[in-house]
């Protein structure tokens, strides 16, 4: 089997496989009852999995998502899993960035970040395609939307951010032109992915069985990123290298092949924080924020 198509990045037609294999369907454990490939494009060095399902908007538009992570679609659900992670993408785009200006979070859930910035920042806007959260997010004083495309003001936005979002859209191009549309001549998108360089990936196949998933058709490399970037318009302001796990996360993965998070094996402190530089300096961390510019 070969994929034959265009690269809807950069139009390049030559494809090499670069995962073979079973990948993630939801929460672990939910494996795809066949192999599949994953396709690293020739031209732009994108990793694509064609999609497996069959109307991808629909899946995001009903929550149907969140009940394949079991997490459901309960808004304090939400916060539970994703509130503690907001103060570090804050300090990586910086509190001055955003005060007193319009913030958009593109793919926003159930808002925790906007949240955050709201006491701050002029106005806020959310953007999200599942229609179980946004009630709550009128309600908390955001202005609510379900695509990019649906915000009619184009060029009255400071700042957006959008974070672990980007691989989960069908055409990266258009999703990043549809946020360049929104945002005024110097205004910043703030996003964050998945690394595709995770020294997880390339060094434990049990691990790329579950970094693979079904919702996540793209993956990049911080050079691909930044080439898409460059494509849909955009300016590379910053690429920084993050990573979340701790050296107890990687030793038991090897050794149980499933996720258990931090502090599972009592690691030194100075242990792991050069474990965590290591990997950084090496680019082989496990994600990738980029601050990128409209030009003015």
């Amino acid at each position: 089997m070969s994929l034959t198509t265009p690269c809807p990045i950069c139009s390049a037609t030559e494809w090499r496989s670069c995962y073979h294999g079973s990948i993630r369907m939801g929460s672990f454990g939910k494996k795809s009852p066949d192999d599949l490939d994953v396709w690293e494009c020739g031209g732009c060095g994108a990793r694509h999995l064609p999609p497996v399902m069959a109307d991808i908007e629909a899946y995001y538009k009903s929550g149907e998502y969140r009940d394949d992570l079991s997490q459901g679609n309960a808004v304090d659900a939400y916060f539970k899993v994703n509130d503690n992670d907001q103060p570090h993408r804050l300090d990586l785009i910086g509190m001055h960035t955003l005060r007193g200006k319009t913030v958009a979070d593109i793919g926003c859930g159930a808002g925790p970040f906007l949240d955050l910035v709201k006491g701050f920042a002029s106005k806020t806007i959310a953007v999200e395609p599942n229609q179980c959260y946004h009630d709550s997010l009128r309600q908390r004083g955001h202005e609510v939307y379900t695509w990019a495309q649906d915000v009619p003001t184009a060029g009255t936005i400071d700042a957006a951010v959008s974070y672990s979002v980007l691989e989960h859209v069908e055409d990266p191009i258009k999703f990043l032109q549809d946020i360049h549309r929104l945002l005024k001549p110097g205004g910043i998108l703030a996003l964050s992915t998945p690394n595709a360089d995770d020294w997880m990936v390339a060094n434990s196949p049990d691990y790329a069985a579950f970094f693979y998933r079904k919702v996540h058709l793209w993956y990049f490399t911080a050079t691909a990123l930044k080439k898409l970037a460059s494509i849909a318009g955009f300016d590379t302001e910053n690429l920084t290298f993050d990573h979340r796990f701790d050296l107890s996360n990687a030793m038991v993965w090897m050794r149980d092949k499933r996720p258990t998070g931090n502090g599972k094996i009592p690691f030194d402190p100075a242990l792991n924080a050069v474990w965590r530089e290591t990997l950084i300096r090496q680019g082989a961390s496990d994600y990738l924020y980029v601050i990128l510019k409209k030009p003015e």
